[in-house]
């Protein structure tokens, strides 16, 4: 009797826990996309595109893993969300370069997109990457290879 008690007991005990639920009520009116949206306002922006063209215009198509790049190119980068400025990097290739990456320009956006015309440096046989900007979180893009034409 006193078992069969005791499992009564806690039966109701864990019924009457799991259907009280003091977190969320029926009138709670909160708006989560509204927030959700003020969240991404403070996201880093989504790189979608990065292009290198000459200056007639022309897309450089990649080759081998690299892009030929002429003594001059225009980038065109294209983002989502809310950017601020964009930096351009090369870091030069091989093992333990991180410490040798240089800035190239640091460039406004425009509705979402970055132009910069590059003076390719002779010899140039680095990697090239940009981190896009929401004040002050960025993210990275994907390696670029480059390499002069000589």
């Amino acid at each position: 009797m006193k078992k069969t008690l005791w499992i009564v007991v806690l039966f109701m005990l864990v019924y009457l826990t799991g259907c009280s639920n003091l977190g969320i009520s029926k009138q709670d009116n909160t708006d989560y996309k509204q927030m959700y949206q003020e969240v991404l306002k403070d996201q880093a922006p989504l790189i979608k595109d990065i292009t290198f063209k000459t200056l007639d215009g022309k897309v450089i198509e990649e080759d081998g893993g690299w892009y030929f790049l002429d003594k001059q190119v225009k980038i065109i980068i294209t983002l989502e969300g809310d950017c601020q400025y964009v930096d351009l990097y090369i870091t030069p290739t091989g093992s333990q370069t991180y410490k040798e990456q240089k800035l190239i320009e640091e460039i406004d956006t425009q509705q979402n997109v970055a132009e910069y015309i590059w003076v390719v440096p002779d010899y140039t046989h680095d990697h090239f990457q940009i981190i896009a900007y929401n004040k002050d979180v960025g993210r990275k893009s994907d390696i670029y290879n480059v390499v002069s034409k000589k």
